[in-house]
């Protein structure tokens, strides 16, 4: 087998994960396993690598090697491509084990299964019941953030891809680069769901809109009781917060903490260089650090997204739009997609209220994407040609400033609130407010 992961570094990063890692070939082989497994079970990685994890019993001291194997021996579920639970009676020590498999896909099926032990105090047969109103939201938030949304119709998707699954088999943190709109929160959500904190709330801190006392408070306050926090653009977080932010995440003393998860739409070099961004914090953050490519460099699955949308869409309307047409498809291919995955998915949602049938027509998409497309010499209304003109100005401003929209305000000479109205009415992707 190949490795499934190959070109990353996987086995350092999963080195420094706290939780027992292995990971198993398609025929259910021993491939790797971390220090916490080794610790965990007693066995080292040389004495059990190759070996088969199948279910079995034990009976001696010499068996329990076969019945810690037995034990991450991963269920039908998890071999036929779906992640799955499974939790299996301590074989070594007392209490049980939860174990979340993960397969791991590739072009030519499935290529291995990443597991990830925790260890429980308590039987697991008499856990606490949830209310079927929670366990009902939970599996549609699952269900709603899955990996297999990222795609993996590029290398630089598929790369993605390879690091999310990675990331989420730990609770180091993370530092997700992209465009505004790109797909960052998403993809943080989806880690999310896929670890061990989704159990756990997940919050999206945003440190441009959000005052720093509430941050820290959302951060550091133990009632909050958060898995995962994902922080848009921390340089905008006030300094102090910056530093405690960046002094727990090196020191790791309390496993209460969340889950840190930084977004940040350009590079942070800069912002370090100018000193908006601590160095330590983004050092301390970026244990991995995923690109998460614009929508303009994955076009390939541009027909997937649209179905995403759709499908949302009619989560509203039960008997809404199904599909587009292919002259729609055709427009929507050929625009550059300034606002990406936000852009287009306001784009689907203004066009199936527009849509009289089950499927987008091209009079159904918004004006400004026909008139981009249309030829340079044909004659435009004076409100939709300034719209374009304003359009392009934003875009250029939001480029200009690196997607920080405070500086892009100053060189468009407006207020920040007004520009930010401007960006809603034209498509252009907004965080919405907390």
């Amino acid at each position: 087998m190949s490795e499934p992961t190959a070109g990353f570094r996987w086995q350092t990063f999963f080195q420094y994960a706290a939780q027992p890692i292995f990971l198993l070939s398609r025929r259910r082989r021993l491939l790797f396993v971390n220090r916490a497994w080794e610790t965990c079970t007693g066995l080292k990685l040389a004495d059990v690598r190759g070996r088969a994890c199948r279910r079995r019993s034990a009976a001696s001291a010499l068996e329990q090697e076969d019945a810690i194997l037995a034990a991450c021996a991963p269920p039908r579920e998890a071999t036929g491509g779906s992640l799955c639970q499974a939790h299996r009676r301590a074989p070594v020590g007392a209490g049980w084990w939860e174990i979340q498999f993960q397969p791991l896909a590739g072009t030519e099926g499935l290529l291995g299964i990443l597991g990830t032990i925790r260890v429980l105090t308590g039987p697991a047969e008499t856990p606490l019941p949830l209310p079927e109103k929670l366990i009902a939201l939970r599996d549609r938030q699952s269900a709603r953030y899955r990996l297999g949304d990222i795609g993996t119709g590029s290398p630089a998707l598929a790369r993605v891809h390879e690091q999310a699954i990675l990331a989420a088999q730990t609770r180091l943190p993370i530092t997700i680069l992209g465009e505004a709109g790109a797909g960052k929160e998403h993809l943080a959500r989806a880690i999310h769901w896929h670890s061990d904190a989704r159990q756990q709330p997940f919050a999206c801190l945003d440190a441009e809109r959000l005052p720093g006392e509430l941050l820290g408070e959302m951060l550091f306050d133990r009632q909050f009781a958060l898995g995962t926090a994902y922080v848009r653009e921390p340089a905008a977080l006030p300094r102090e917060w910056q530093s405690r932010l960046a002094q727990t995440l090196v020191l790791r003393e309390n496993p209460e903490f969340p889950r840190i998860i930084l977004g940040m739409r350009g590079e942070p070099a800069p912002d370090i260089q100018n000193g908006r961004l601590l160095g330590e914090l983004y050092y301390a953050a970026s244990s991995l650090t995923i690109q998460m490519p614009p929508l303009r460099d994955r076009l390939g699955d541009l027909s997937r997204f649209i179905s995403i949308f759709l499908e949302r869409a009619r989560e509203l309307t039960p008997h809404g739009v199904q599909s587009v047409t292919g002259e729609a498809l055709s427009l929507l291919r050929a625009h550059a997609w300034p606002g990406n995955l936000g852009e287009l998915q306001e784009v689907m949602r203004s066009a199936c209220r527009r849509a009289k049938g089950e499927r987008i027509e091209l009079a159904d998409l918004p004006f400004y994407l026909k008139q981009a497309a249309a030829p340079a010499d044909r004659h435009l209304p004076l409100d939709a040609l300034l719209e374009q003109v304003e359009r392009r100005l934003i875009a250029l401003a939001l480029k200009l400033a690196q997607d920080n929209q405070t500086r892009a305000a100053e060189l468009l000479e407006i207020w920040r609130p007004r520009l930010l109205r401007r960006m809603e009415k034209l498509g252009f992707n907004v965080p919405p407010s907390e």
